[in-house]
């Protein structure tokens, strides 16, 4: 644990990367001011609905209260919310003096600093911007974040056009991720797992429901995730390898999708389809980057230093956590501030 350091670590962002970064900071000594711009901690992942069916499917969801629990304790600490980062003062040795803005006000408060952490995590992929997916104007289509929504609302019932009917979903994977055309030639780390969890869910919630799984390439890191696919397949879930290029809404209802099974070019009716959205840079990034002098890489995530120093920008004393330098997963999530926080102590030690 570090004593006597007077000099607080900024972390700009609340959601689940800055609020992991918070607490590990307290747990070592170190003060902290965490700033987030929206009205509330938890980012993304607050609004996440909780997998579980009849045990836990480990989507971790529920670490970011736990975080926020204890984060809202911590001694020596200041949580502003409805704040932006509006400027720094920095040197050869790293960051001296941050400002932070009230969005609504305009208000300035100037903070000294030791560093800065990065957690400004990651927007979503709109697939309005690909039209022939048909989302936004093709009754059924929806996102995987619109199923959450309806999970979070227990409202399954409302995805069966016929009450007590069968109900056939199909996850297409990898929306706005593996795509060159709008610069995302990556994986989103997330989506399978996610996808694989929300379709245990409804076959646990909905009688009847049949799931199928079209995906580039399934990326299932650890033995967790691979056991949750076994799981999957022993109650029906299909996994087709490749990802339908079109939606068709039929006049008798629901949805035909043309897919290439085994060679052959097979058409297939759902009555829903879910749109697994990959992970996009924040929108603030450019602006926060032009601030610090952080750069940004090719895909407009922050840059680090090396791919062995992955936690440090170039920008003297400025630290990326989570996702705001590539998609990340909860559990890369909460890695990634563990080895900020070590960076920070390492980095502190060094100079003193």
């Amino acid at each position: 644990m570090i004593g006597n350091h007077d000099r607080r670590v900024i972390i700009v962002g609340g959601g689940i990367a800055g609020l992991a970064v918070a607490r590990l900071l307290s747990e070592n000594g170190l003060p902290f001011t965490l700033v987030e711009r929206s009205d509330k901690l938890g980012g993304h992942t607050k609004d996440w609905a909780c997998m579980a069916v009849d045990e836990c499917k480990n989507c971790f969801c529920c670490l970011v209260f736990d975080y926020e629990d204890t984060v809202a304790s911590c001694r020596n600490s200041e949580i502003l919310v409805g704040y932006e980062l509006s400027s720094v003062v920095s040197s050869d040795s790293g960051i001296q003096r941050v400002k932070v803005r009230q969005v609504d006000s305009g208000a300035e408060q100037e903070i000294q600093a030791s560093a800065l952490v990065l957690a400004i995590g990651f927007d979503t992929f709109d697939p309005v911007d690909k039209g022939f997916w048909g989302y936004g104007q093709i009754d059924g289509v929806l996102t995987l974040a619109d199923l959450n929504h309806i999970i979070r609302s227990n409202d399954l019932g409302k995805l069966s056009p016929v009450p007590e009917g069968a109900l056939d979903v199909a996850f297409f994977q990898c929306i706005g991720s593996r795509d060159k055309s709008i610069g995302a030639n990556y994986c989103s780390q997330y989506c399978c797992g996610s996808a694989i969890r929300a379709a245990l869910k409804l076959i646990h919630e909905v009688p009847g429901c049949n799931v199928s799984i079209f995906y580039i390439d399934l990326q299932l890191p650890g033995k967790t995730t691979r056991d949750l696919m076994e799981e999957a397949q022993e109650k029906g879930v299909r996994f087709l390898q490749g990802v339908p290029g079109e939606i068709r809404p039929l006049q008798e209802g629901g949805l035909q999708v043309i897919s290439e099974i085994d060679g052959q070019n097979v058409a297939e009716r759902f009555d829903r389809i879910v749109l697994s959205v990959g992970q996009r840079p924040s929108a603030s990034a450019a602006a926060i980057s032009k601030i610090l002098g952080a750069p940004l890489n090719e895909f407009g995530f922050f840059e680090t230093r090396t791919l062995f120093d992955a936690v440090r920008s170039p920008a003297n004393g400025v630290y990326i956590a989570g996702s705001c330098s590539s998609p990340a997963s909860i559990p890369d999530v909460a890695v990634s501030a563990g080895t900020v926080v070590s960076a920070i102590i390492a980095d502190i030690e060094k100079a003193s």
